[in-house]
């Protein structure tokens, strides 16, 4: 993406040192939005020496976690004449987000997911996890002017429903506007529709989900949606003024976790009723960060389905009956949404909901720095330089190097500082 976001991880990197008492390293994949480990980048320049003996946190907090898509993953990929000499020695380098150049066996995870199998994976394999709410951060910045913004509703439509990419976790966005032609409920909504994503058209896609599949030839009911991957990033004033209602669709909905990106927050801070497609229990989630939902005016147990299938149809099945509202019924029940859609947004622009993420972020990363003061070890540092030590092409190396990776002082100070976290 080309939206600026280094500003957010400086003040991580604050907060987290000021929690510690120490410096941190932050990596974070830079151009953000990409997902390419050679991407995983440092956020401010180290000398070698720093990037040693600092303990990094590697800031996977944008997407959702994919441990095996990283697994056989290296992160050092260098044209140094150090790291040529490493290849000639045979040294493996590891794997996932972590550097090899740190002393320390564990490294910090920063992610924005809850119920995640992904997570446990990466603490079987000394990450420690920092859990904070990326996006509500993020949301904050990037839809602040919607706080500024008189939004005068005339609306033409019941339902407004961004639908850009089906790729990936996202397979149920299709079978959701196939459902829509089902239902009979197209034109009650203000909708496009990819017809290709990752430049695969939904015809000829291998679905990993058959279910998501549509039967409809979507090209016969649906206009083409041509949307930019940063659009979920703004919001436009006229079509929530055009709309009654957002159905939100998620990056996560076929899945056990929980994950709510901006795409959730944008209706709250546009001051706009929504029903929320994604993973079960989204709703309660939601109402943990303070929160109103809108049962009291409709049925919400679609969110305590399990099944993703059954999930789907009862979100549409809702709101075939929101679309039989009588005139009566529909000022009345449009009334209340709109209360509670009020107090919503006055929340999310309040201190009161900045302080509930920051001061999480706080605790957590208090939580994860006292658990690694309790653990920490240097077993595979010492490990790999005791093997690069045996080799005179490395010791020649140290003797001689001037430049900006490790020299021999550098490794026998290291080397007592690490022979203090054997274990």
């Amino acid at each position: 993406m080309s939206i600026p976001l280094d500003r957010l991880y400086h003040y991580i990197e604050n907060i987290a040192e000021e929690v510690y008492g120490n410096p941190v390293l932050i990596y974070r994949f830079y151009p953000h939005g990409s997902k390419n480990l050679k991407d995983l980048q440092i956020l401010k320049f180290y000398s070698w020496y720093d990037e040693t003996i600092i303990p990094g946190i590697y800031c996977n907090d944008q997407e959702p976690l994919d441990y095996n898509y990283y697994e056989n993953c290296s992160l050092e990929k260098s044209d140094s004449f150090f790291d040529g000499i490493l290849t000639t020695v045979s040294l493996s380098k590891p794997k996932n987000f972590k550097r090899g150049m740190t002393i320390y066996d564990q490294a910090f995870l920063l992610h924005s997911e809850k119920r995640s199998q992904n997570l446990k994976k990466y603490e079987k394999n000394n990450y420690i996890p920092i859990y904070y709410w990326n996006h509500a951060l993020l949301a904050i910045d990037w839809f602040r002017y919607a706080n500024h913004t008189d939004i005068k509703k005339s609306s033409a439509k019941k339902f407004l429903i961004y639908n850009r990419a089906w790729t990936g976790t996202r397979e149920y966005r299709l079978k959701f506007v196939d459902l829509l032609v089902d239902y009979n409920l197209i034109s009650e909504c203000q909708i496009s529709v990819a017809f290709t994503d990752q430049n695969l058209y939904y015809k000829n896609y291998n679905f990993k989900n058959i279910n998501w599949k549509p039967t409809h030839h979507l090209e016969q009911y649906f206009d083409m949606n041509d949307a930019l991957s940063t659009s979920s990033a703004d919001f436009v004033s006229e079509d929530y003024s055009a709309t009654d209602i957002e159905i939100v669709l998620e990056t996560l909905f076929d899945d056990e976790r929980l994950h709510l990106t901006e795409k959730s927050l944008r209706p709250i801070a546009c001051g706009q009723p929504f029903i929320l497609a994604a993973t079960y229990g989204s709703l309660k989630y939601l109402k943990n960060y303070g929160f109103k939902t809108f049962d009291d005016v409709f049925d919400e147990n679609y969110d305590l389905i399990q099944d993703p299938g059954e999930r789907l149809q009862a979100i549409v099945v809702l709101m075939k009956q929101i679309s039989n509202w009588s005139i009566i019924e529909k000022q009345e029940k449009m009334r209340k949404l709109q209360k509670i859609a009020d107090y919503n947004k006055k929340h999310f622009f309040s201190d009161s909901f900045f302080n509930k993420i920051t001061n999480e972020l706080k605790r957590n990363l208090l939580t994860a720095f006292t658990k690694f003061n309790s653990i920490k070890s240097c077993n595979q540092w010492i490990s790999k330089w005791d093997h690069l030590l045996s080799h005179e092409s490395i010791i020649d190396f140290l003797k001689n190097n001037k430049e900006f990776g490790p020299t021999e002082t550098q490794i026998d100070i290291i080397y007592e500082k690490a022979k203090k976290y054997i274990k």
